[in-house]
């Protein structure tokens, strides 16, 4: 059985939506413009997709527009998708994936911006890919971004361009690929707490293009835990993009 779900909203008020679906091959396209919406996804079983394929499609792309909006989305199962451009200025995401063989990529203010933004991760399961990237050229004022990951052979990527990042996250779990890019900020920080054998960790922190502005006070901070062996570990900060 195959279902899908086309939604276009052009709001001026809230509205709450929820979705559920427990067959294979769910889809949800998506294209949203407007402020002050709570939107509820709630995708389980196999195959589940938001947005298309990948970023070449142009018509059932994932398109998430407006300010001081809520989405939460729970995809539960193996093989499920997510994909799509979303921008959104003081809002909230809240995710929840239950899988393995999941794969998430999605761009977070790359046309527009994605200021005072809160997101926050819970992700279960193996061999996962997730590439998120949050601002484009420091188009993001401020994030806050907290993550928990349990499972084994994920690889997780993240870019980060904001002018103030505090990007938190917890991964318990093995043989685990963990990429993030602090970027082009005046404060940035990063706490991080891993637990686990055989993992790949590497930690980019750099403020600002060309150092930090005459006259402002920039910091960037690192404080990880790692409870770990047989790891590679590389962590490079810098005050400046060279």
């Amino acid at each position: 059985m195959r279902n899908k779900l086309f939604i276009t909203l052009c709001l001026s008020l809230g509205l709450t939506g929820f979705v559920s679906a427990a067959a294979d091959d769910n889809e949800i396209w998506l294209q949203q413009s407007g402020d002050n919406l709570v939107l509820d996804f709630t995708q389980r079983g196999y195959g589940n997709k938001v947005g298309g394929d990948d970023f070449s499609g142009t018509s059932i792309d994932m398109i998430l527009t407006g300010a001081t909006n809520s989405l939460t989305l729970l995809q539960d199962g193996d093989n499920n998708k997510l994909f799509g451009p979303f921008l959104a200025d003081s809002s909230t995401v809240n995710l929840t994936f239950t899988g393995d063989s999941n794969s998430m990529d999605w761009n977070v203010g790359y046309v527009g911006s994605a200021d005072n933004l809160n997101m926050l991760g819970v992700i279960t399961g193996d061999s996962n890919t997730f590439d998120i990237d949050v601002g484009y050229d420091a188009s993001a004022e401020y994030l806050n971004w907290d993550l928990a990951l349990t499972g084994d052979s994920n690889v997780f990527t993240t870019k980060i361009d904001s002018d103030n990042a505090v990007w938190n996250w917890t991964i318990t779990g093995s043989s685990n690929d963990i990429n993030t890019n602090q970027s082009d900020a005046t404060d940035n920080s990063i706490t991080a707490v891993l637990t686990g054998s055989t993992n790949d960790i590497d930690i980019i922190q750099k403020s600002g293009t060309t150092g930090c502005p005459t006259g402002q006070s920039c910091s960037g901070i690192i404080d990880v835990s790692f409870v770990t062996s047989n790891a590679n570990i590389d962590i490079v900060q810098k005050d400046s993009g060279e």
